[in-house]
């Protein structure tokens, strides 16, 4: 097999991925909050202590938010430029994991396909046109856990030294990604593997280094956010590690084998390569090269199992071990000329590609597409029928057309704007019923949203955070107790009294996000002279100021 194809693929991501990174809407609360606070960080020039809608927000570090910033600076504030970074964050990902094959197997081969088969998995895909900051931490973690290996295996004592600079200087930028978990994962993978190597003695002399170079590296801003915002790190520490990690009322609590099925699917469409290639890395274990990437694989899925708090994107750093192993395995079948394995994969795309059409059929005679989602049903059905197309034409030749899975899925994501409801539009995408009202909004005297995602999109599109919260604190909540947090909360029972007052002094419009017509946030609104406008879970309710009598 040449390596044309697999490079003509991996410039096809390229193609799928940044082309369409402007066109779908933000996603709540994930994507408007991120893309807001980089936007309120370039407003305000504070690029130290992050703010959401002009209060405090403790939640991650500055790293993520200051390449957001940066972007929009460029690009402008719009939301390609929001999105560039996670791309190419993804994108430098594949490289690394390219150059990690290369300097494990010596074998071009395996780097091009190491580097297609990471960009094709789909939690990695997935997270590389969405605004997180996980693909930007895996970055980090694979460029240090890349010098990592470039150190124990340095021909050369400078070479080794520059190897524990790069581990160290990539850890500094990870923690200023996502906190201290950035320096735990490379531990768990450099200490195992250094004690089974019965080379630990290298790793306490020269860890040193990366640990010194790291402190350089997030020294500056931990210091400059300690002084500007003293509370930052107890708040960080304790809710955002220890809390999640340990606590009963730990956020997004699922049980121990959460990621089992999170793998799996995530490696669609290549579940299927799965088996022979992890059975081929156990017989193979005592190689230390797979050995490595097992401890890399296993270790940090181990620590995120037992985590109380899970979120899929979680276990993102461990895709690239996994894309590493499947191409460990993949290119032995295509030695010996084995096409059962690939048969096996194209028979389960082909099953999931004739689920998801099966499922569209009868979602829409269940009501699930209604009459403005005519066109969002048909292109679903389109893909589903070239994603089963592809997987046929894989088993019918499953040597030759093995890469053609890796197609479909960047087809899927590149069109996902086009396959969403008008439901779904409404419920995670509020932009479109803002820009419906934007000119009642933006010439509103007071703004008030009791959600969270739903209050950083109307930030984002009208370029103001003077927003009220009404009922659900949520995760402003530590900003709402800070000075700039006073009088910018308001309980669901105050309400009323609330907007009779405020009206003596303006207009008050107010963005609901409601699960149904009793919604008791919904109904705890006056009535009154307010003009109602609902569309689907989104309402708003506009309060014109009271008038003397």
């Amino acid at each position: 097999m040449t390596l044309a194809r697999p490079l003509r693929l991996c410039g096809l991501f390229l193609l799928f991925v940044l082309l369409p990174l402007g066109l779908r809407a933000l996603w709540i609360p994930d994507e408007a909050r991120y893309a807001e606070i980089a936007r309120e960080m370039l407003a305000s020039g504070n690029w130290v202590v992050p703010q959401q809608l002009g209060m405090h927000y403790f939640e991650k570090p500055v790293a993520g938010y200051w390449f957001t910033a940066l972007s929009q600076m460029l690009l402008g504030q719009n939301l390609f430029a929001s999105r560039l970074p996670v791309a190419l964050a993804t994108a430098l990902s594949a490289l690394l994991v390219g150059l990690l094959a290369q300097r494990l197997w010596q074998d071009r081969r395996k780097s091009v396909i190491a580097a297609l088969l990471y960009l094709s998995c789909l939690l990695v895909a997935g997270m590389g046109m969405y605004i997180t900051l996980d693909p930007q931490l895996a970055l980090w973690l694979n460029l240090a856990l890349l010098g990592f290996y470039g150190a124990v295996t340095a021909s050369t004592g400078r070479s080794r030294l520059l190897a524990w600079v790069l581990v160290g200087a990539a850890c500094g930028m990870a923690f200023l990604t996502k906190g201290f978990v950035a320096w735990l994962l490379p531990v768990l993978v450099a200490g195992p593997y250094m004690l089974w190597q019965r080379r630990l003695g290298e790793l306490l002399r020269h860890g040193p280094i990366a640990v010194a170079v790291a402190v350089l590296v997030a020294a500056p801003w931990a210091l400059a956010v300690h002084l500007q915002a003293p509370d930052y790190w107890n708040f960080f520490f304790w809710n955002e590690h220890i809390r999640r990690f340990a606590a009963e009322d730990a956020q997004h609590g699922e049980p121990l084998w959460f990621y089992l099925p999170v793998l799996l699917i995530g490696c669609l469409p290549w579940s299927g390569l799965l088996p022979p290639a992890l059975r081929r890395a156990w017989t193979e274990k005592a190689d230390p090269r797979v050995g490595f990437l097992l401890i890399w694989l296993l270790l940090p899925l181990a620590f995120f199992s037992i985590s109380r708090g899970k979120l899929p994107t979680y276990v993102l750093p461990c895709f690239t071990p996994l894309a590493l192993l499947l191409a460990h395995g993949l290119v032995e079948q295509l030695d010996r000329g084995r096409s059962g394995w690939f048969k096996a994969n194209a028979a389960i795309n082909l099953g999931v590609g004739l689920v998801g059409v099966a499922g569209l059929l009868v979602g829409a005679r269940m009501g699930i597409y209604g009459p403005d989602d005519r066109q969002a049903l048909i292109l679903a059905l389109v893909l589903g029928l070239v994603w089963t197309g592809l997987a046929l034409a894989q088993f019918w030749r499953p040597l030759r057309r093995w890469e053609w899975s890796a197609l479909p899925l960047w087809l899927l994501l590149a069109c996902l704007p086009g396959l969403l409801t008008q439901n779904q539009v409404n419920s995670k995408t509020p932009t479109q019923f803002i820009a419906a009202h934007r000119d009642t909004l933006a010439h509103a005297d007071m703004l008030l949203s009791n959600d969270a995602g739903v209050a950083a999109n109307l930030a984002w599109d009208l370029h103001r955070t003077d927003i009220t919260i009404y009922s659900r604190q949520g995760e402003l909540e530590y900003g709402l107790a800070t000075p700039a947090g006073q009088g910018r909360f308001v309980p669901r029972d105050d309400i009323a009294p609330w907007i009779a007052d405020a009206r003596q002094r303006g207009s008050v419009a107010v963005v609901l996000r409601f699960a149904g017509p009793q919604d008791p946030e919904l109904l705890s609104l006056p009535a009154g002279e307010a003009q109602r406008h609902v569309s689907n879970k989104l309402a708003l309710l506009v309060y014109p100021r009271m008038t003397s009598p």
